[in-house]
């Protein structure tokens, strides 16, 4: 809006000005009636929304991960797990799903942009190691329980 205008100042409200500020109107209502539909108010939702935010906030602390160099093969391997298990547990589609892992990831761009300069290595200290420490864990326990179902007839 900014830019529209200083350029209108300048030269005047032009037809092709007036087209681009339709299509950005018309793609934020685009992307308000899609937010709704995934995240419907309604009471029966309250227990897929917060399963969605789980979903969310794991993809997150993934990101986070990735964004410090702590993404081994190990921690990856707890991720996929965790949000697969999430996923069957919570029995959101997968067009529900794929939404959230992109929210997930975009939290955490902007998290690592509002950081500043130099500002991520406090963040990878604390949130990275923890998310970390998160998956090798979840990957963990999990391995434990499969070994146990192998092993008790």
């Amino acid at each position: 809006m900014l830019i529209r205008i200083a350029v209108e100042r300048t030269i005047g409200d032009t037809a092709g000005m007036q087209v681009s500020t339709l299509r950005v109107g018309l793609l934020a209502s685009s992307i308000a009636a899609m937010e709704v539909l995934l995240w419907p108010g309604r009471m029966g939702h309250a227990e897929s929304v917060s399963r969605g935010a789980e979903i969310k906030q794991v993809v997150y602390m993934y990101s986070v991960t990735e964004y410090c160099g702590l993404n081994t093969g190990e921690v990856y391997d707890g991720y996929r797990r965790e949000v697969r298990h999430l996923t069957r547990q919570g029995g959101l589609p997968e067009s529900t799903v794929r939404w959230l892992r992109i929210h997930g990831m975009l939290a955490a761009d902007l998290e690592y942009d509002d950081r500043g300069l130099g500002g991520f290595r406090k963040w990878c200290r604390t949130e990275g190691l923890d998310a970390a420490r998160h998956f090798l864990a979840f990957r963990d326990a999990q391995l434990a329980a499969e070994r146990s179902q192998v092993t008790t007839p």
